[in-house]
């Protein structure tokens, strides 16, 4: 029996009638009769009493219509409650901490206020960590810098960031003009953690072009290292969106090199067998329009 047998026993018991209840359902009148026969067939039951062509329930049929109006509403409550499913789904939200420190707080505070009933959880972690998390099952999604290494985990990019080389303001190196990565390979280093999505872009790039940095520093916060910097203990490559106040205040200098590029994505991941429910698709859509502003503004 189906939930369509149920709908129509329903329909004829509140029209009266056969012909009436077909009518209402858009149905042929043999197609209820139909449904009405092979419930009582089915149930070896007789649900109405036909007498002067009328249709009278039997006990079994007052019976059987409190269980069959109970399951019919609860289904339609079902339909029509799921449309707003989304605004109670929980999520859970990974980000690397320079996108922590520099975007997430944004997103959220745009997401939250469109979206004010869904909660989120969020966990703040260098990109191997999110990754590790992601492939099981242990965040929805993540923000991280970097291109993601596990083969099943899928990437949006979202925002376009480069790295900054910073120094003291009183480096000698500050005052040259044209820089390369040989000026700078053979000074101290104050960089961040390794498993972070800035130090692995970092150390791809210095192993294409064969050189090998040595820091004195390892750090996973990014204002040990620029006040660091700033203090004349070395040099670092950091996000230019943490370091960016900075760099426009004078705490430390910005560096240009002329040949290399340090352009990169941030990426939006998730595991690739992952449901992306309503509310993990309006937080995609949500980090990407207010990053575009963000761009868009420098």
């Amino acid at each position: 029996m189906t939930l369509r047998h149920l709908r129509i026993f329903v329909a004829v018991c509140t029209w009266g009638s056969i012909t009436r209840a077909a009518e209402k359902l858009h149905m042929a009148q043999p197609s209820v009769s139909l449904a009405i026969r092979e419930l009582e067939e089915y149930y070896q039951l007789q649900l109405f009493d036909r007498i002067s062509r009328k249709l009278y329930l039997t006990g079994d049929g007052e019976r059987f219509l409190k269980y069959a109006s109970h399951i019919t509403s609860l289904f339609d409550e079902m339909e029509n409650s799921m449309e707003h499913w989304s605004d109670m789904e929980s999520m859970s939200i990974g980000s690397s901490i320079t996108i922590a420190n520099s975007l997430l707080c944004e997103c959220l505070h745009s997401y939250k206020l469109e979206y004010p009933k869904r909660q989120i959880q969020i966990l703040i972690e260098n990109s191997m960590i999110l990754e590790e998390s992601i492939v099981s099952n242990q965040l929805d999604l993540a923000l991280i810098e970097g291109i993601p290494t596990h083969e099943h985990i899928q990437k949006l990019s979202f925002f376009k960031d480069e790295l900054a080389v910073i120094c003291a303001r009183e480096h000698p190196l500050a005052e040259k003009q044209k820089l390369c990565l040989q000026d700078i390979a053979q000074e101290p280093f104050l960089l961040r953690e390794k498993g972070s999505g800035t130090r692995e872009i970092l150390d791809s790039i210095m192993k294409v072009h064969d050189i090998q940095l040595h820091p004195i520093w390892e750090s996973a916060s990014t204002r040990a290292l620029v006040k660091g910097v700033q203090f004349g203990f070395g040099i670092s490559i950091l996000p230019y969106q943490m370091v960016k106040a900075e760099l426009e205040a004078g705490i430390v200098t910005r560096l240009y090199l002329s040949d290399v590029s340090f352009q990169r994505d941030y990426y939006i991941i998730y595991h690739a067998n992952k449901h992306l429910h309503a509310g993990l698709l309006d937080f995609i859509a949500t980090c990407r329009r207010v990053c575009a502003k963000i761009q868009a503004k420098e």
